[in-house]
């Protein structure tokens, strides 16, 4: 994860163990955010500790420092945009000007010029910063790369503070045009510029100014970082407890720490806390189990979904089978009616997205879908990813499914025990498709028995 929070949110220990915490407006993983223009992507704003195994990339101490940094701008596809750096009296480089989205324009930049940088020792960018509370990118380029791509990861700042913030390797992804392309881990070895992209849908002025860019190799934070599904990661965050509780009571727990992929919206403990007094604990009761699974469902998206990816598509359904909007808007990225707090948050078997505030579905919790309407909408959701290909994404539905089935009291008890054996089958086979037909036999069957 990235060394930057913002919105003042507990950092992972087990991640970030050794810090203290130190409130800075970035975004996250959020450490992750994300996209063309100032997406906030996650980053947890800690004191950086210096180490042994750091290597400078570029300071600035004079002139000649910045004869090896170029601007690149939109005219070169016919934009108006202006941008450019200069030396300051406090040995700084200020990257500076004017964002405009005329003539289909709308980014500017500042870049080394390719030369060897010798990273194939370190796992990470370490940038010292000071920016204008907009979202940049921080671009790496390699060698024989095409020159209109670059590994690209988010850089939040705050107006007017000085920050540092270090970016793994692994969070950088190959990008063109604004667009994830698909392609292998970026290699240290091969990274030859790295360089600075204003590019967030915001006509007018913008400033970042940078002291220092290194490099650095954080094995000991790796050896310290827990591994795990996405229950482990949450336990492991600590800010999850209320969520943790409740999918426990709705008897989620299962299926998000199966193999998945899922993409989970996952509400802190103070999002929780925003409800009026009295809902969480309501809604933890055994009579409102139904009511509650519905809700969590509501942050759940079959699949793993990179918030670039989620930010592209601008929307993406749940398992409840509402439609979730993600979108930039007013300096922050919004999901739904929440603010995203961090992102791409990497579990073994999917992803987590921390927001502000609980997505309560459109449809009235007091209503929940029924057991032959969610039969429905199940397998409305999963035979096109199966015909698409996304056999994984087919499986987290019906999986999601039989674990809300198994706690309806309209469906039987023989029906709750088929479902179950199909849990259990399951768990013994490596294939997702096998997986997937053996749920579907079980969610017919007890369709099949409903409708007796």
């Amino acid at each position: 994860m990235r060394d930057q929070i913002f919105f003042d949110i507990k950092p992972f220990p087990a991640i970030l163990k050794g810090y203290e915490k130190k409130t800075i407006v970035s975004h996250p993983k959020i450490t992750s955010k994300i996209f063309a223009a100032s997406l906030l992507v996650g980053a947890w704003s800690l004191p950086y500790e210096m180490r042994a195994a750091e290597k400078n990339i570029a300071t600035f101490e004079n002139e000649k420092a910045l004869e090896s940094w170029k601007s690149v701008n939109d005219g070169v596809m016919g934009g108006i945009s202006e941008g450019g750096f200069k030396l300051s009296e406090k040995e700084t480089l200020v990257f500076s000007g004017k964002l405009s989205l005329e003539n289909n324009g709308g980014f500017a930049s500042v870049r080394m010029l390719p030369q060897e940088l010798g990273l194939g020792e370190t796992t990470g960018i370490v940038i010292e910063a000071r920016g204008d509370g907009r979202t940049y990118w921080v671009d790496l380029r390699t060698k024989d790369q095409p020159s209109a791509s670059s590994y690209r990861a988010y850089l939040d700042t705050k107006k007017g503070e000085w920050q540092t913030t270090r970016i793994a390797f692994d969070e950088f992804k190959l990008q063109a045009f604004g667009r994830e392309l698909p392609s292998k881990a970026i290699d240290p070895k091969s990274v030859n510029s790295v360089g600075f992209t204003i590019a967030d849908k915001k006509e007018g002025s913008f400033q970042l100014e940078l002291k220092s860019v290194k490099a650095d190799d954080k094995q000991a934070d790796k050896k310290t970082a827990k591994k795990g599904n996405i229950v482990d990661v949450a336990k492991s965050a600590g800010s999850f407890k209320t969520l943790l509780a409740a999918a426990s009571a709705a008897g989620l727990v299962d299926a998000l720490s199966g193999d998945g992929p899922l993409t989970v919206l996952a509400p802190t403990d103070e999002a929780f806390a925003k409800l009026p007094a009295g809902v969480v604990e309501k809604l933890l009761l055994p009579e409102n189990k139904d009511q509650l699974v519905a809700i969590l469902k509501n942050h759940v998206i079959s699949g793993k979904v990179s918030l670039a990816k989620a930010l592209e598509v601008r929307e993406a359904a749940t398992l409840q089978g509402s439609k979730i909007s993600f979108r930039f808007e007013n300096g922050r990225v919004l999901v739904g009616k929440a603010a995203l707090l961090t992102a791409d948050i990497n579990a073994t078997n999917g992803t987590i997205h921390v927001i502000d505030a609980v997505l309560i579905p459109e449809t009235k919790p007091t209503q929940p879908l029924d057991a032959p309407a969610l039969i429905e909408l199940a397998i409305e959701r999963g035979v096109p990813l199966f015909n698409d290909g996304d056999i994984a994404g087919c499986k987290a539905v019906y999986e999601i499914t039989i674990e809300a089935l198994r706690s309806m009291k309209s469906v039987s008890k023989d029906s709750q025990k088929l479902l179950t054996d199909a849990l259990t089958k399951a768990q013994s086979i490596k294939s997702s498709r096998d997986k997937c037909w053996i749920y579907r036999e079980a969610i017919d069957s007890t369709w099949k028995s409903i409708d007796e």
